[in-house]
């Protein structure tokens, strides 16, 4: 009964594991899929609207250089500037035709070219018959805008409203400038070039994947070409449309989502529209191969899951009867006759811990040492980021100051510090690197208070490559500084020394500081340290070399009220092939 209890719970289990899996894979293939088309889309239409701006911008620069070309011509200059009569105009047109035809013959896109005077007498060069609305271009709305843009040009659509579009039924982009007299700079005449909106728009004529899209163009304000749909008009006079920096975006409009591309070149804006639910999806055929796969693995999936929870919960069975007489002292191994790698894992494992717990007094001893290995460990590294903190921020303040040699000098000596510190993971180093790190330790210090203290070290020779455990000395050298020197209000002296005496190596660190009180000392002997909370640096050290040295280990602390502190500690002298056999 027990058994298809479990048994039901494990399918339920993985059934609303598959269920929720399912879920949430397809809304995220959903997401992708529409992530994929979203990016094609809007690569094609960047494109696209590259190729339009490309073409147009380069029709409106090919008018713009032609109006150039007129204002350049000395004949153009010359007639301009000529006061004639009626008849002397009308002898001149041929030579102003004569120009114009060799400016524009080879310029299909233009419609029209307007050469005004000062007099209100023109020249044209008509391609497509239009005619004026008024009878002096003085009274034209952007008259005097021109002639304030003393030379540059202006663009409106059917010359602002003076053009004959009635006649073709068509309707005009018109370039206009002023035409300045080239010696005085003085206006003598201006030149409007027309170009039909047909000719325009033909580069957006073609369609992506036989879908057109939708083109908006306007410069200065005047609308050139506006979208055909009526929604996205109205979009695109809204400040949301304004305020969207040039490049791709997609919004809904009207339950319709449409990605727009805008570029502003030159002055000209360009706008693109394309209705993405009109985009066929590229990946139906993937989807149509994708989606009975998916079926055939739920149901394989499925009947998996039955096998697999037969297979396992017989043997977890046959373990829970063997673990109940274990528990009355009945320790047989037992067997499962697995037929899985796991479960023959699970029973030579379980086999084992019955041999494991005949041992287990002698395995917990070992694991408590090991634990009080990393207990200090972790304890002496939460030291390290407070003195991290304290000389960054001293090397800041100097910096700040302008002391640029004391901060390369402190900065120096954090580096060789925790390189020495770290020493590629190795717990063990040498006396030498371990005189470095205190050295470098205090130079720190030092260059945070230059007037609190000087230090002496003395290394014998011979112990420059002797093996001790990684930061020995700079916890007492810490607690000399901090707990010695410091509360004493004047300098003090640190002296580090490391000598042989007989088969055994002393190491002394000593101060000049204001010294500790006999009921203090008291509580630093071997006995009363490991309860000391206020001893972290020396109980931390002292019980690390315990564990490296055992019993061949001893330390002596020496001081008194005024006297300063000197500690000394002792360890035992190996020869290499000893340290080798017992480190």
């Amino acid at each position: 009964m027990k058994f298809a209890k479990i048994r039901t719970q494990m399918i339920a289990y993985y059934i609303l594991l598959l269920s929720v899996s399912l879920l949430i894979s397809g809304v995220l293939y959903q997401r992708f899929n529409r992530s994929l088309i979203d990016g094609k889309i809007a690569e094609v239409s960047e494109q696209s609207l590259n190729a339009i701006q490309s073409n147009m911008n380069s029709l409106f620069d090919n008018a713009s250089k032609y109006s150039q070309r007129v204002i350049a011509s000395s004949t153009v200059q010359e007639l301009l500037k000529t006061d004639f009569t009626y008849d002397g105009f009308v002898a001149s047109n041929s030579s102003i035709q004569k120009v114009l035809n060799e400016i524009f013959l080879a310029e299909s896109n233009v419609a029209s070219v307007y050469l005004f005077r000062n007099d209100d007498l023109y020249y044209s060069l008509e391609f497509q018959k239009l005619g004026l609305h008024i009878a002096s271009i003085k009274s034209a709305p952007w008259y005097q805008e021109a002639i304030h843009r003393n030379g540059g040009s202006i663009w409106r659509i059917n010359a602002g409203g003076i053009l004959n579009t009635q006649v073709k039924g068509e309707q005009y982009l018109s370039l206009i400038r002023v035409v300045n007299d080239l010696n005085t700079a003085q206006p003598i005449g201006m030149v409007m070039i027309n170009i039909p909106l047909t000719q325009i728009k033909k580069p957006y004529e073609h369609t992506i994947d036989g879908k057109k899209y939708d083109l908006m163009v306007d410069r200065e304000g005047a609308l050139v070409i506006d979208f055909e749909n009526p929604e996205l008009q109205q979009f695109a006079e809204s400040e949301e449309f304004r305020s969207h920096a040039s490049g791709s975006f997609i919004k809904t409009i009207a339950n319709h989502r449409y990605i727009f591309d805008k570029m502003e070149v030159s002055g000209w804006r360009y706008a693109t529209a394309f209705s993405m639910s009109d985009w066929p999806n590229p990946y139906r055929a993937v989807n149509r191969v994708l989606f009975p796969i998916v079926a055939f693995n739920v149901v394989f999936i499925f009947l998996g899951f039955i096998w697999i929870t037969r297979s396992i919960i017989h043997p977890i069975l046959s373990l829970l009867k063997s673990m109940r007489k274990a528990e009355t002292g009945d320790y047989q191994e037992v067997l499962l006759n697995p037929n899985s790698n796991e479960i023959r894992q699970l029973q030579d494992r379980y086999n084992r811990l019955l041999i494991t717990i005949q041992q287990s007094m002698e395995r917990e001893k070992e694991e408590q040492s090991q634990r009080r290995k990393l207990e200090l460990h972790i304890l002496h590294q939460q030291i390290k980021p407070h003195f991290l903190y304290n000389a960054l921020e001293s090397a800041g303040y100097l910096s700040l100051a302008g002391e640029r040699e004391e901060t390369y000098r402190l900065i120096s000596a954090l580096a060789q510090y925790y390189r020495l510190s770290l020493s590629k993971g190795n717990e063990i180093i040498s006396l030498k690197e371990e005189f470095d790190i205190a050295k470098n330790y205090l130079t720190i210090q030092h260059i945070r208070y230059p007037d609190m203290f000087t230090a002496v070290y003395d290394l014998s020779d011979e112990l420059h490559a002797y093996p001790v455990p990684k930061l020995t000395l700079q916890p007492l050298v810490e607690n000399a500084l901090y707990h010695g020197i410091r509360p004493m209000g004047q300098q003090g002296v640190i002296t580090v020394s490391a000598v042989i005496s007989g088969r055994s190596v002393i190491l002394s660190i000593q101060d000049d500081g204001i010294g500790i009180s006999e009921d203090k000392l008291d509580s630093m002997n071997e006995e009363q340290l490991s309860h000391n909370a206020a001893s972290f640096g020396l109980r931390g050290t002292i019980t690390r070399l315990k564990l490296f040295y055992g019993d061949g280990m001893s330390y002596t602390i020496g001081s008194s009220p005024g006297n300063g502190t000197k500690i000394e500690i002792e360890i035992p002298y190996l020869e290499d092939t000893q340290w080798n056999m017992e480190g």
